[in-house]
């Protein structure tokens, strides 16, 4: 058994999608906006001169020798 053929009112279809639109958009706050905020994923590195200044200077006497000396009889050099 068929049901009978409806003829179908575009107008109200096309105004029944529109309420539909305008409901879920007021539902759905903005996810532009989130997206728009940059997100920091690498950190922020100091420049190459902050680190020079960090760096201590090495001993090029008679301790730096006699440490190399050591490293390397060790095996650690």
């Amino acid at each position: 058994m068929e049901s009978e053929a409806r003829v179908l009112d575009e107008a109200k279809l096309d105004s029944a999608i529109a309420d539909l639109l305008r409901e879920e958009e007021i539902e759905d706050p903005e996810p532009a906006e989130e997206l728009a905020k940059p997100q920091a994923i690498f950190p922020v590195l100091p420049e190459q001169a902050e680190m020079d200044e960090d760096v201590q200077p090495r001993d090029s006497g008679l301790a730096a020798t006699l440490r190399q000396k050591w490293a390397e009889l060790s095996g650690a050099a």
